[in-house]
């Protein structure tokens, strides 16, 4: 690609200079952006879990929370860079470090994971301290017989009630509040799962969503609670894809104000040549459309994929690709656009680091990105290093 060509795809260019230096794949005339660390604990894979969410921005500042080992950290944005939040974060020591947020407003409520416990904390700002505040911290009821739990996520449906899921000894299971603080006993959505599967809840139009792998059955489900409905009153289970392999425990889901979802998905095929992930959109009616995508190479394998949008139409997915010739590891950043012949994926972007060893777990926000804020990406590493990147960099 040449300089010209550049520079027409990064309008924001000395903002990449400033992050990291840019090359290009010899293979695929792909830019690649060579990051340094935002941050660094002393706990590896700090962006982790597959489904979870865990940057946001208000009018106030960016925001992100990463695991650590004497508990989860939350930071901030600031013109040198990414500060830990001191005060809050003594608060969480020792609770669970893997966190799905949902915020909204200056309020926001954390599903913190352990292997046998689930915390919900709810934090405010405050305009006066200029920093986020915690009001309370809840213990979600977790049954004797739990032998772990992989991951959680949380939202708050238009009704003002809270909800969160996880999956539990081969069952998908689903708690419930009113205020956000008092939670309900676990209520089972499925008992049949595979002790590798997870499961993500997202909210919808009138209803909240909550989708799960089964490998067992290689099946992708979903099932729907109705706003207003009794708290235990959920659909019947929703096939979104069955046979073929297709299911694994790599779930992602970004909603549109239209109510449509998109979800990108891995599935078990695991051969070369063939496709590795799944796209699947769910319309304003409930139906599903299925579009493999992302093929398996002898080279390159690609794994953990995320999604979401700006509310102008961009859609961006992000997945970690492991190289195999040199057993390093990158991230892809790309575009997903549909158009009159179906869907087209275009990567954007290979985001790299230094290091030798693993580096992935890319993460973004539960909602989707303002037209006029930063569109911030994260991933970590193996050693505790913190990356975060831009995409307003690539529009």
């Amino acid at each position: 690609m040449k300089l010209k060509s550049i520079l027409l795809l990064f309008p924001h260019f000395l903002c990449l200079l400033v992050c990291g230096y840019v090359a290009f794949s010899q293979k695929t005339n792909t830019p690649e952006l060579y990051l340094e660390p935002i941050y660094k604990v002393n706990y590896g894979d700090a962006t982790a879990d597959k489904p979870q969410s865990k940057s946001w921005t208000i009018d106030h500042g960016q925001w992100l929370i990463v695991g650590d080992e004497d508990g989860p950290k939350l930071l901030k944005k600031e013109t040198s860079g990414w500060t830990s939040q001191t005060e809050i974060n003594q608060s969480w020591l020792t609770l669970p470090s893997r966190a799905d947020v949902f915020s909204k407003g200056n309020e926001a409520h954390i599903v913190l994971v352990g292997e046998c416990v689930l915390n919900v904390v709810q934090i405010t700002y405050s305009q006066s301290s200029k920093q986020y505040e915690q009001r309370w911290k809840s213990s979600l009821s977790i049954p004797l017989n739990c032998n772990s739990i992989e991951t959680a996520t949380i939202v708050q449906d238009s009704k003002n009630q809270f909800w969160v899921c996880a999956d539990m000894n081969e069952k998908i299971m689903v708690w419930h509040s009113s205020n956000g603080r008092d939670w309900s006993e676990p209520y089972a959505l499925a008992d049949d799962i595979n002790k590798d599967d997870i499961s993500l809840i997202a909210k919808l139009n009138n209803q909240v969503s909550v989708i799960w792998s089964n490998q067992n059955t290689q099946s992708i489900n979903e099932r729907i609670h109705y706003n207003g409905d009794a708290p235990n009153d959920w659909s019947d289970v929703v096939i979104v894809q069955e046979g073929d392999n297709n299911a694994d425990d790599h779930l992602n889901a970004t909603v549109f104000k239209n109510g449509r979802m998109a979800m990108a998905t891995k599935n078990s095929v695991d051969n070369i040549n063939e496709a590795q992930f799944v796209l699947r959109i769910r319309d304003k009616k409930g139906k599903w459309a299925n579009i493999p995508y992302e093929t398996l190479s002898a080279g390159k394998s690609p794994s953990r994929p995320i999604i979401n949008h700006v509310e102008s139409g961009k859609i961006f997915e992000v997945h970690t690709v492991k190289d195999r010739e040199n057993n390093r590891y990158y991230i892809s950043v790309n575009e997903i656009a549909e158009n009159k012949d179906g869907w087209e994926f275009r990567e954007l972007i290979q985001l790299k680091t230094k290091i030798n060893g693993k580096n992935g777990d890319a993460t973004s926000s539960k909602s989707s990105f303002l037209p006029d804020e930063a569109k911030l990406i994260f991933f970590s590493d193996d050693l505790g290093n913190i990356y975060s990147f831009d995409l307003d960099t690539l529009l």
